[in-house]
């Protein structure tokens, strides 16, 4: 018995196993699926878009910061008591060219004034007197001339009486010493005659310092009125009045708001295409450095924009900036006070919000975006066509061209080439989509949106 369970337990096993195996071979096993047939696809389908022709105007866009035109220290040119300071002089108020900052005690310069003016009145009087000796210094030397021409003709006479013996030597002699008396009388007048046009050439000059110390001692006076030099704010004010200021003390700072500057920066290939401008070329001929580009000087408040009219005018400091590698440069904004608002679309509005401010001011953060007009043709083409590789897939007639084409510039999501360098026309279209495995030739299609 032991024996017979011996063989069931280990036969028993292998007789199921060697059936199973029969009944698979005998059914066959699974069949495979049915293959399918599908067509070898014969173009790629992608998303293209439109090559664009450009104007040939560019737009740098840069970021920048107000700061003043210019900052004008007001300092007393005479010295004196404050007598009187105005409301204007205080920090932050808006003053006009001409009004009045500071009065200076006027008493002392008035009292100069008066003095010079009767020093004056005397050196002309002095003048007058001399003209009326001039005249009759002039009257006597005309008779003075005419008795000598007298004594003269009776000298002569005597001269010939003598030779006849008909006067005497003492007559004679009388008619000589008459001569000499009238000649040297005439000589007197004529020496007084060169010493009154000294006098009055002294007197002349004696007038004319007086008339220049009048000028100067007005000039004083007008200078104890302290006015703004032009439309400003000011920034500081440095005297209260009844204090004494010095010729020389500074008593105001003003800021000149009739024009703005935005400082900026710009990269060295931004610098080449703004000389490469159309307006470059006329511009170097007049001995500038910079050509006169137009901006626009945007500044954001929440999503409305608002916009001033510039001009890129003049490059700051000696050259390029040692940490950012960028030249700093200034754009001028003639009219500050002139702002247009923008809706978040860029369109105008026609009316300025009641929150928009009124001016640029200073320390403003702003957007720069300088136009620079381009002398040569121009492209452009979504930023997404333009491959991490530099590559731009155009498709021309169903089949790829690879263009390595080097980029002019980007703005707004837009990547702008040379038309004559980089084989782009305005007639192709651009691949937008991705492309596994691209190659030149390879046959295209445009994708169904």
């Amino acid at each position: 018995m032991s024996i017979l369970k011996a063989v069931a337990r280990y036969l028993l096993p292998l007789v199921i196993l060697g059936a199973a195996v029969w009944g698979f071979i005998a059914l066959g096993g699974p069949k495979p699926p049915p293959r399918k047939t599908v067509d070898e696809p014969v173009a790629v389908p992608v998303q293209t878009a439109a090559v664009e022709a450009d104007d040939g105007r560019i737009e740098i866009e840069a970021d920048g910061i107000v700061v003043p035109l210019r900052e004008v220290t007001l300092a007393a040119e005479v010295s004196g008591r404050v007598l009187r300071k105005t409301d204007a002089c205080n920090e932050g108020q808006l003053v006009r060219k001409g009004d009045v900052l500071f009065e200076i005690d006027p008493r002392d310069y008035e009292l100069d004034v008066e003095r010079l003016e009767r020093e004056a009145a005397q050196a002309k009087l002095m003048i007058a007197e001399i003209d009326e000796e001039i005249e009759q210094n002039a009257t006597a030397i005309d008779l003075a001339r005419r008795q000598v021409e007298l004594a003269k003709r009776e000298v002569a006479r005597l001269d010939t009486l003598k030779a006849g013996k008909i006067v005497t030597e003492s007559e004679h002699d009388r008619a000589v010493r008459d001569e000499l008396t009238a000649t040297n009388v005439l000589t007197v007048q004529e020496g007084q005659k060169r010493v009154l046009a000294k006098r009055r050439n002294r007197l002349m000059e004696a007038d004319s310092l007086a008339s220049t110390m009048l000028e100067k001692a007005k000039l004083d006076l007008s200078r104890t009125r302290i006015v703004s030099p032009a439309d400003g704010r000011v920034v500081e004010d440095k005297v209260e009045q009844d204090s004494f200021v010095a010729k020389g003390t500074p008593v105001v700072v003003i800021e000149d708001t009739s024009s703005a500057e935005v400082k900026t920066n710009l990269r060295m290939d931004e610098v080449a295409q703004v000389w490469g401008g159309r307006k470059a070329g006329v511009q170097a001929g007049a001995g500038q450095d910079v050509p006169e580009s137009p901006a626009k000087v945007v500044f954001t408040i929440d999503d409305r924009r608002y916009e001033w009219e510039g001009v890129l005018s003049r490059y700051e400091g000696r050259g390029l900036d040692e940490k950012t590698r960028t030249l700093p440069c200034r754009v001028r904004v003639p009219e500050p006070a002139r702002v247009q608002a923008l809706d978040r679309y860029g369109a105008p509005l026609a009316k300025l919000p009641a929150d928009a401010p009124r001016t640029l001011l200073r320390g403003m953060f702003v957007e720069v975006l300088l136009q620079v007009d381009v002398p040569r043709p121009l492209v452009s083409v979504p930023e997404e066509a333009v491959r991490p590789s530099g590559d731009v897939f155009v498709m021309r007639e169903g089949r790829l061209h690879v263009l390595h084409p080097r980029p002019f510039h980007l703005a707004a999501g837009r990547v702008v080439f040379d038309r004559e360098e980089s084989g782009l026309l305005p007639t192709d279209r651009v691949v937008v989509s991705q492309l596994a495995n691209p190659r030149d030739g390879m046959e295209l299609a445009e994708a169904t949106p």
